[in-house]
């Protein structure tokens, strides 16, 4: 097994916000989209016939400015989701790894890292994170996370 170096990580990635900013040599870089929080409980149990998603709220990015580009989004302590710009296709024998970009760790974010098989469906890559007490300003398709794939 091996990881996919840039070029070939781009055959498999659509929607790239900024290629020669997020493209690395054995990684591209995820932009945030959009940004839910959690507003519901979920249910797991053993077999799934009583699995129900958590409820999520969608929050609006505020712009700083009237002639702003982008919004930002003004987090307060709590567990959030994003969704990012990107989408992948023709995974076929890829694993895909998203862990948290360095910038998102060391503006004191949380979040899990996801292992992706090719027989998840990845139309909507998204990925869990807990924003500290002190909260996190998070601007639109900021690199939040990092994407490798593995080939066989």
């Amino acid at each position: 097994m091996f990881l996919l170096e840039s070029d070939e990580l781009l055959e498999h990635t659509s929607n790239i916000v900024h290629e020669d900013t997020q493209k690395q040599k054995l990684n591209l870089d995820l932009t945030i989209s959009k940004i839910f929080s959690f507003t519901e409980a979920g249910s797991l149990d053993f077999g799934g016939s009583e699995f129900e998603e958590a409820g999520g709220k969608y929050i609006e990015p505020v712009k700083q400015s009237t002639n702003a580009d982008y919004g930002w989004w003004i987090l307060k302590e709590g567990t959030y989701q994003a969704i990012f710009n990107e989408s992948l296709h023709n995974l076929e024998d890829t694993l895909v790894a998203i862990s948290l970009h360095e910038h998102a760790s060391k503006a004191g974010i949380i979040a899990n890292s996801r292992i992706l098989t090719p027989d998840h469906s990845v139309d909507e890559i998204s990925i869990n994170f807990q924003v500290p007490t002190n909260g996190c300003n998070i601007k639109e398709n900021a690199r939040f996370a990092t994407l490798h794939l593995i080939a066989d």
